[in-house]
């Protein structure tokens, strides 16, 4: 009788053409789930957005007016770093959106004083004991404010478990003011643990529109009439944004600190995270610092317009080297930014 002896192992040639066809199959799906990652991520960076974006709109059915960009009272006792009348409390506006994205109970927590305006609150991040050994001299703040608030972290950055190489910026916004007449008001502390370094993370930051110059001149006068919705102690109404709220900005992303193929400097907490300004535009990734507004998502950062939609712009805005604005997509940025300029906006140019 003829007995069949059965096959019990791959060849070596079998084996490794298995392998080959398992490599490419694996190179060929991986980019996919990548993407398939990187939308939902998106997505979910777009329901963030919506979120803060209609947490303001009911603070101001609540109010009568839009919570500010970052609050800052003449009040406020001197720092170990700002005199008086800009010594606090450097209340961002995120935070005073908590009870409006069912956050109460971390803002339940904090001082009410901090949501005051003209208020005698110190400095949220400079006042109790200890005081810190790292020469920033942080006081012991009060930890709800290392909580972890979902809706203000993207998904494609995970800021909230990045590490930065100087520290976690308290308080973050643009406006003139006598200690820094044309630019940025920002706090940072060190990242230290125990003094910032745990800080609740964020990653959305609201529209102060383009107030760069003093109306004192052609260029000064159109950044002039771009004046966004949040800014220091504002308290805009709807109805003040006769541009349209499909047609104003009101949150945006920011990495809070340089971006990517660089070695991440700072990141910004929620408690601080105050207004940004158009000015600068949207640059590439490789050359994003602190005062952009900037994300991780490939080619475009998200914003939330004030009626609540959401949509991307393509990065690379920058001012025109030849000084021209008109009909560039700078300018159309700025329009964007602005509530009451009155500009036409050509969106075929982002």
């Amino acid at each position: 009788m003829v007995r069949s002896v059965g096959r019990r192992a791959f060849t070596l040639i079998e084996l490794l053409v298995v392998i080959a066809i398992i490599a490419v199959l694996v190179g060929l799906l991986l980019p996919a789930v990548q993407k398939v990652r990187e939308a939902a991520a998106r997505m979910s960076c777009q329901n963030n957005l919506k979120q803060i974006t209609l947490a303001a709109m009911n603070f101001e059915s609540t109010n009568s007016n839009l919570p500010p960009g970052g609050l800052i009272s003449p009040n406020s006792p001197a720092n170990p770093w700002e005199p008086k009348p800009e010594g606090g409390p450097f209340t961002g506006c995120l935070a005073f959106l908590l009870p409006y994205i069912e956050q109460n109970n971390v803002y339940s927590q904090l001082d009410p004083n901090l949501f005051t305006f003209n208020s005698t609150a110190a400095a949220w991040a400079y006042t109790g004991t200890p005081i810190s050994s790292d020469g920033n001299q942080t006081g012991n703040y009060n930890k709800v404010i290392n909580a972890n608030i979902k809706p203000y972290v993207c998904p494609s950055d995970n800021a909230q478990d990045s590490s930065v190489t100087t520290g976690i910026m308290d308080f973050l916004m643009w406006y003139s003011t006598a200690l820094t007449p044309n630019g940025f008001y920002v706090e940072y502390i060190y990242s230290t643990p125990g003094y910032g370094a745990e800080m609740g993370a964020a990653n959305y930051i609201a529209n102060g529109g383009d107030t760069l110059d003093a109306p004192s001149s052609a260029v000064g006068a159109f950044n002039a009439s771009c004046v966004g919705p949040f800014t220091k102690n504002s308290k805009t109404k709807l109805v003040a944004i006769t541009d349209g709220t499909s047609n104003t900005l009101a949150f945006g992303e920011t990495l809070g600190g340089a971006g990517q193929g660089k070695a991440r400097d700072f990141k910004l907490t929620w408690m601080g995270s105050g207004a940004l300004y158009a000015n600068p535009g949207l640059p590439t990734d490789a050359n994003v610092n602190w005062w952009n507004f900037s994300s991780k998502h490939s080619g475009v950062v998200q914003f939330s317009m004030c009626d609540g939609s959401v949509r991307g712009i393509t990065k690379g805005i920058v001012f025109p080297s030849n000084g021209i604005r008109a009909g560039t997509s700078w300018e159309a940025f700025q329009f964007l930014s602005g509530m009451k300029d009155g500009g036409v906006i050509n969106n075929s140019v982002f």
